[in-house]
């Protein structure tokens, strides 16, 4: 059933002819329970014009609405330790038009070096 809801969305998505991108992509963190603090840019693309809505799964984040079809970016600060769904929406419809997600990845731990020769070795 879910399989099948989400390739409805995804069929209404590509008819409606909308795109949404984030820039970045990706944010990279220190360790994985520290916070990313980045400036987000959202870009959207309709074939038709829409007063749009940004909306996402983050608390912290409130549901941002364009007063115009003409507008078509958002720059937002972002401070989270998860990954970020935002989804455009129709204003008026409430019909999403396309979504993107915000990926949060921790660097990886460094490896510690392993000693090849055993310390009392004489050579």
């Amino acid at each position: 059933m879910l399989v099948f809801l989400c390739n409805t969305v995804q069929a209404a998505n590509e008819a409606v002819g909308a795109s949404l991108s984030l820039s970045p992509e990706f944010c990279i963190t220190d360790s994985p329970n520290k916070t990313c603090d980045i400036k987000l840019v959202l870009n959207w693309h309709t074939d038709t014009p829409y007063t749009v809505c940004i909306m996402s799964d983050n608390e912290s984040l409130t549901t941002w609405c364009a007063d115009s079809p003409n507008i078509n970016s958002l720059s937002i600060m972002v401070s989270t330790e998860k990954d970020i769904q935002f989804v455009m929406m129709d204003k008026e419809t409430h019909q999403t038009l396309a979504d993107a997600k915000l990926h949060v990845t921790p660097t990886a731990e460094p490896q510690v070096r392993r000693r090849y020769r055993n310390p009392w070795s004489l050579f």
